[in-house]
């Protein structure tokens, strides 16, 4: 016979602490049903109601599917998985600390902090709840905790908080700043803590084109922060930057066999190494760095925080062990990085200057039919021009961000193609531009 996982539902569980019910969502890998003494490592993952099933937007991380294929392949142990939704319009407010370093008063959303209140409920409740009714290991060596956008934020401070409880964090694409897009105005939405905790497994990641929603230097900076405080590199705290990864379930998804190895399974022997990052570098200009990609088969990738590397030329640049570029004169040089047998190699610019920022400027044509007092957005919002039929706006966007989004309108009606589909835009920051944009259909997003 056969055995499957399975998904169950404990409808309408109530909190004392945050006085709300909400469905929590329990997966139980394929031996639980026969094993009937056997225990099982637990990961708890916020915004559950789409971590099995479709989100708003149609998309899911399909968590239930990627550990059964894992557990198939014997990559990793069978866990139990538990999902706790969000709360909607409360989200925010649950998934935001007030601790030092915490500015949710600048928050682009009005926020009233219940973080505190959040992780009692996680860890009084939910987490109580789960070991009094399933065979779980109770631990932290054996307990995880998940989440993505404010859930990274919040997994981040709940973890640090209480490593007694969790042992093993996974931080995707974690919210740590609040980044205006027109006036590239940073707010800082973390708590700097200055102690290691006895935390086994750390996983941080992002994508490269989640735009200033979610920017690679402010996740590495945290990053090394944890370094500083004696998580070792690229073992016990594993970091990866995406390419072209956007913030969105369906890239979760895709990367989602990485932390999950990490935590519960053998990643193997390493197979590929890659150098990802910019070509070119100013002696003047923003801090860059190269993002060497370990592969080890198709289910785990990492980015090397600490690396050799060999500059061909060294008096055009220096490449320090985390990848950040020290350039010192004009020139063009060969950098490789070296991981026991395997090594990459690409080439480097160094240029006199580069700017910190590009001016974007962006002009939307849209359909005779649109509502002349309708607002339309990109990743910023764009102004009605009546006497050109147009929508416009110019704002200065940092170098190398990478953005993908979509035309839409305040009302949920977002630019379509002649059949219907969604049209997605790529814009990476390279150089002043103007982008034209021309949306010849409306529809409502019904995902």
């Amino acid at each position: 016979m056969t055995y499957k996982s399975s998904i169950l539902r404990i409808e309408s569980f109530y909190s004392t602490h945050l006085d709300n019910k909400r469905d929590i969502y329990v997966y139980l890998p394929p031996s639980y049903t026969y094993e009937k003494t056997k225990r099982y490592p637990v990961l708890y993952m916020h915004d559950g109601q789409n971590i099995f099933h479709p989100a708003f937007n149609g998309y899911s991380w399909h968590v239930d599917q990627t550990v059964d294929r894992l557990i198939h392949e014997h990559k990793m142990e069978e866990i139990i998985v538990v999902g706790i939704p969000n709360m909607g319009l409360e989200r925010s407010d649950e998934y935001t600390h007030d601790l030092e370093g915490v500015h949710y008063q600048l928050d682009k959303v009005p926020v009233q902090p219940k973080g505190h209140l959040y992780e009692k409920f996680i860890i009084e409740e939910v987490k109580s709840y789960v070991d009094s009714v399933f065979r779980t290991k109770t631990g932290p060596e054996h307990t995880a905790l998940m989440g993505s956008s404010r859930g990274g934020q919040v997994t981040y401070h709940i973890g640090f908080r209480h490593p007694d409880i969790f042992g093993k964090l996974a931080i995707v694409s974690p919210y740590f700043y609040c980044v205006d897009p027109i006036s590239s105005e940073e707010i800082r939405l973390y708590h700097t803590f200055t102690t290691k905790q006895p935390l086994s497994q750390i996983w941080i990641d992002l994508g490269s084109a989640e735009g200033t929603l979610v920017m690679e230097k402010h996740t590495r900076v945290v990053t090394e922060e944890l370094l500083d405080l004696g998580y070792e590199a690229d073992t016990q705290l594993i970091y990866f930057n995406d390419p072209g990864a956007a913030h969105v379930e369906k890239d979760w998804a895709a990367r989602l066999s990485s932390p999950l190895i990490h935590f519960f399974g053998c990643k193997g022997e390493a197979r590929s190494l890659s150098l990802v990052g910019c070509e070119e570098v100013g002696i003047v200009g923003p801090t860059s760095r190269l993002n060497p990609i370990l592969e080890f088969g198709d289910d785990f990738k990492m980015s090397l925080l600490r690396a050799t590397y060999h500059v061909e030329d060294q008096e055009i640049v220096d490449v320090l062990a985390n990848g950040t570029f020290m350039p010192k004169k004009h020139g063009v040089t060969s950098v490789t990085v070296k991981y026991k047998d395997l090594e990459a190699t690409t080439e480097i610019r160094v240029v006199s200057e580069l700017k910190e920022f590009v001016t974007l400027d962006m002009v939307v044509h849209v359909p005779p039919n649109t509502p002349d007092d309708m607002n339309l957005y990109a990743w910023f919002p764009l102004l009605h021009d009546p006497s050109k039929g147009t929508y416009c706006n110019q704002l200065q966007v940092p170098l190398h961000a990478e953005f993908i989004y979509q035309i839409s309108r305040r009302d949920g009606i977002v630019e379509v193609d002649s059949t219907g589909e969604p049209v997605q835009h790529k814009y990476k920051a390279i150089e002043d531009a103007t982008i034209e944009i021309d949306v010849r259909h409306w529809m409502r997003n019904e995902a």
